[in-house]
């Protein structure tokens, strides 16, 4: 194997890919929100109990760190090539 396949598998890549943590974070609050107004929707119209509102709890805090996490990401990313 030669140095320039080793930098193109393996290498740092632009900055141009730091985009994909931001369309991540986007993706991630917006399955948030819609998790959440769906939530609110079926569980005041079917009169759910707390359990369901429990098991929505434990997925939108999935959501929530999908979302910081790749948020975070971006922004050390975009820091990072800046300088």
């Amino acid at each position: 194997m030669n140095g320039e396949f080793i930098d193109n598998v393996f290498g740092p890549l632009d900055q141009r890919f730091c985009d994909w943590f931001f369309i991540l974070s986007v993706l991630g609050f917006v399955m948030l929100v819609v998790l959440l107004v769906s939530t609110l929707f079926v569980g005041l119209s079917k009169r759910k109990g707390i359990e369901f509102y429990m098991q929505t709890f434990s997925i939108a805090v999935g959501y929530a760190i999908f979302y910081f996490q790749n948020r975070l990401l971006h922004t050390m990313c975009v820091s990072s090539l800046n300088k």
